[in-house]
């Protein structure tokens, strides 16, 4: 048995805790439950305030990536709790394979772990053949079960924004999405998690949540995109899907499988534009094609309720093509412009990107193609919101107030 193997199976036999961070808060206890089912002891991390960000900014630079400093401090808080045996917990990251975070992050929290807790490994989790001898083993069935479960969540992201404006009694929302996130969870623990029973599991969910009502009138519907740690994460964004509720919106997030498609159309992309991936980027094609089918289903089974589905991906491809070639693929690449465009045209003109103070790549597919885009669509409304440390919530808060003024504006 070689050295890589050996150390997976310690993890297992030995009931390692695996801390992992907790960026997408539908997603990531439904990915964890699939590795606890397959002998992983995955922990995600929940811990938040001003305490994240400092243990960051003593342990990473602060010209560093802003998600790289909130994950490292993350863990670092974690590990310093005491809950765990040190001896017998690790970390694990996620890497996609691209530039930037995408593949980079794990180095930074490599580097400030290891000074305070030596006997704590960094994991990644990738296909992407990076950090060979630390990326955890991905079987077929863990593979394919986490897909399952990112489309779980993507459907419970999307209902629970989309009912949580209007419940009639607070917390009703969040007790519906607790009550479907168990169930869901159950299955996986319990082995009957299958394909074939997706759609079954989709019209579970879609009563669970239709139990709350939405008026015909509903509210005014406002767009997050961004740099993907900043626009799913609460923590990251101080919480701004909360804050568009309490303003008297009703917020809409691209699914995380979304951000899959995209990845997987960059690796058609690498071999078309750039001649690379030529043994893979038909594996890539495939991998697309599956996920899409997989999501049009999903979208059907949304069909005559009252949830607008998400977009076809298919349509924001289409959207590229308008405004920037699908060679851009640095941080969320041509994906961010392009699912504005589309949002605009479905209707959603009000739209917050979130984007890491200093990241270069999106500040230019994000802040930058805002003149652009309103070429295209002249009553688009876009907010360019920065997030770091030094940042202030009530001045980003302020920001996003006053791109909700010009919805009154436009009422009145």
């Amino acid at each position: 048995m070689n050295k890589r193997k050996t150390f997976f199976k310690k993890l297992r036999d030995e009931n390692y805790t695996i801390l992992i961070p907790d960026m997408l808060p539908y997603h990531f206890e439904l990915i964890s439950a699939v590795f606890k089912k397959h002998g992983y002891n995955v922990k995600v991390i929940h811990s938040s305030g001003r305490i994240i960000k400092d243990e960051g900014l003593k342990s990473v630079h602060n010209d560093a990536c802003y998600p790289a400093l909130i994950v490292t401090g993350q863990f670092i808080h974690e590990l310093k709790s005491g809950k765990y045996d040190l001896n017998k917990t690790c970390v694990m990251m996620s890497q996609t394979g691209g530039g930037c975070r995408a593949s980079n992050y794990i180095f930074l929290i490599r580097k400030a772990i290891q000074k305070e807790f030596p006997t704590v490994p960094v994991l990644s989790l990738n296909i992407s053949g990076l950090e060979k001898e630390f990326s955890i083993p991905l079987t077929l069935n863990i593979a394919l079960e986490g897909i399952m479960s990112c489309l779980y969540g993507d459907l419970l992201m999307l209902l629970f924004n989309q009912t949580l404006p209007y419940e009639t009694k607070s917390g009703d929302a969040k007790q519906i999405m607790n009550k479907c996130t168990a169930k869901i969870i159950d299955l996986l623990n319990n082995h009957k998690a299958k394909f074939y029973q997706l759609k079954k599991n989709y019209k579970m969910i879609i009563s669970e949540f239709s139990q709350i009502k939405i008026p015909k009138n509903r509210k005014p519907r406002v767009g997050v995109v961004g740099e993907i740690y900043v626009k799913y994460s609460s923590l990251a964004n101080n919480n701004l899907n909360d804050f568009l509720v309490k303003e008297g919106c009703e917020p809409f997030l691209p699914s995380l499988i979304e951000f899959l498609e995209y990845c997987m159309i960059n690796g058609e992309n690498d071999y078309l534009f750039y001649k690379r991936n030529k043994a893979s980027h038909f594996a890539s094609l495939l991998g697309y094609r599956v996920l899409h089918h997989l999501t049009q289903k999903q979208n059907k089974t949304l069909k005559d309720t009252q949830f607008y589905p998400y977009d076809d991906f298919k349509k924001i491809i289409k959207n590229s093509h308008r405004i920037i070639s699908e060679g851009v693929k640095m941080g969320e690449g041509w994906l961010i412009p392009s699912e504005m465009l589309t949002m605009a045209n479905d209707g959603i003109k009000n739209i917050v990107c979130c984007q890491p103070f200093g990241c270069l790549p999106n500040h230019i597919v994000g802040k930058g193609m805002i003149r652009p885009i309103k070429k295209l669509c002249p009553d688009i409304n876009i907010a360019a919101i920065d997030y770091d440390p030094g940042a202030t919530t009530v001045n980003q808060e302020n920001r996003i107030k006053l791109m909700l003024s010009n919805i009154k504006a436009n009422k009145d």
